[in-house]
Parts: structure tokens; sequence; C-alpha cells
């Protein structure tokens, strides 16, 4: 009889710690939201636990949803504009990203088979597009014989410079006219760098279409693709 109750106690003590060990290994279910500086979604950031690389992505909505074990200690996201931004785990089970810079999706995203151009807001289809947007292919050599970028922005309609200062036309300016430039999705001060044989397109946005970039945009928008530009 004594032999059977100790057997009965050695048991209940293994399943109980059974089963403190199955809920030890349980993997939680972290959600969150990926946006750029401008609070836009962005779409395909590489997740990343404690470090490595996983085959998990975001959806076109920025979101994204993962299960991990309680051990990590912290999630990432990897992008080829930002690199890697990690935020620890903590116990929260939902974990959103503000990345610092401003991220485009790439032409083809939307899965047209017609031609697509960038209207500030994503990759749209061309025809049908009602906003102001001019875009330029500026890959052949005829820009390419140009001694500098500022000589390539003359050429495109709407855009108007006089010497390094670039402005866009059709728009309402106050103080500083200069139109915010970003080059391969990042914005940036300067394009003075830019050689023009490396230029693939230039597309120009203002009104509705600048508004997205806030502030930054309302003396317009100038995107700059560049030949090597993911």
């Amino acid at each position: 009889m004594k032999a059977k109750i100790l057997l009965l106690a050695v048991l209940s003590c293994l399943l109980i710690f059974d089963a403190a060990a199955q809920k030890k290994d349980k993997k939680i279910k972290i959600t969150g939201k990926v946006t750029d500086i401008n609070n836009s979604p962005v779409m395909g950031a590489l997740l990343m636990i404690d470090g490595e690389t996983t085959t998990k992505k975001t959806g076109n909505d920025g979101s994204y949803k993962i299960k991990v074990k309680p051990s990590v200690a912290k999630i990432g996201v990897f992008t080829t504009i930002t690199g890697v931004r990690e935020e620890p785990v903590d116990g929260r089970t939902v974990i959103n990203f503000r990345l610092d810079k401003i991220i485009l999706p790439q032409p083809g995203t939307i899965g047209a088979s017609r031609e697509v151009v960038n209207d500030g807001y994503g990759y749209t289809r061309k025809d049908d597009l009602t906003k102001p947007i001019t875009q330029t292919d500026v890959s052949d050599s005829r820009y390419a014989s140009f001694s500098t970028i500022y000589d390539v922005l003359n050429t495109i309609p709407g855009v108007t410079v006089m010497g390094n200062n670039v402005t866009v036309r059709g728009v309402m300016t106050t103080g500083n006219s200069s139109p915010l430039f970003v080059v391969d999705g990042v914005a940036v001060t300067s394009v003075s760098q830019i050689n023009p044989s490396s230029v693939k397109s230039i597309e120009v946005l203002k009104g509705p279409a600048a508004s997205v970039y806030g502030l930054q945009g309302a003396n317009g928008v100038i995107l700059i693709r560049t030949k090597t530009g993911k």
C-alpha cells in the first residue's frame, strides 16, 4: 500500500514538472506595425529575433505577427535603407516600430502590368493617376553627358534651376523655396554629389501628391531614382 502511494506521489510530481516545463517553453505571439517617419506603412521589412534573421516580413499594411520563445530578449526589423532597429520584448505582446526615414515601395509591388509611378503615397498605375506628377526617364546617354545633376534637373518639366537653386513651378512657397529631395527612398539635404550618369528617373510631386511628406513637401518633392537604387 505504501509503495502504491509513493508511486502515485512520484508520478504526480513528474506530471507537474512536465506541465510546468511545457508552459515555460510555450511560445508567445507578438504583433505590431512598422511605419516610416511619415507614419506610412513599411511593407517587406524583415523580422529579426535576438539579432538573428527570420523568414517573416511585414505585410502590405506594415503589420506583422510572429511567435517567439519566452526567453527572447529583443525583436527587430531590417530594411536596406534603415538597417536594423530593435526593441526589447520585456513581456510585451504588441511592439510597434517607427523608422526615422522615408521608405517608398518598389515599382511592381502593386502587381500591375501597366506602367507605375510614385504618387507620394506609393506606386500607382500611371493611367489611373489624377494627381499632378511629372516623371522623366533620364537613363539614356544624352543625360549622361551633362556635367551636374542640376543640368539634368533643368530639363525636367515643371522644374526651374538657377545655379544650384531648384524650385518646383506651380507651388506656393514661403521662406525657403527648395523642394524636398528623395533619393532612392531616402530624404536628403543635397543632391550636388549625384553623378548624372547614375540617374535612372526623376519624378516631380506637388499639391496633394506631395502632401504625404507634410511640411517638408510644401515646396514640392523631387524623387530621384538611381540605376543602383534598391
